[in-house]
């Protein structure tokens, strides 16, 4: 991992997401990598989690913001 930019907790402690250089990592309450997301072709500065927990997002210095699925999908890409 180059540089952390931002990190948040699901609204339930269920999972950690980071915004790790051009990468989103996901991780267990417990520390446990769990997955590497790579959809950003750039650093990527900040995640959120929606208030209800179903979804987050990712943005990004490549001016794009994925909104993520609990299955890790990227349903939509702004930019």
């Amino acid at each position: 991992i180059n540089s952390v930019h931002s990190l948040c907790y699901h609204p339930e402690g269920k999972q950690l997401v980071v915004a790790a250089g051009e990468r989103v990592l996901i991780y267990d309450p417990d520390g446990t990598l769990l997955n590497t997301l790579k959809a950003h072709k750039d650093v990527v500065n900040c995640v959120a989690y929606a208030r209800d927990g179903k979804k987050f997002a990712s943005g990004a210095v490549d001016k794009t913001v994925i909104v993520w699925t609990p299955q890790l999908e990227g349903l939509l890409k702004y930019s």
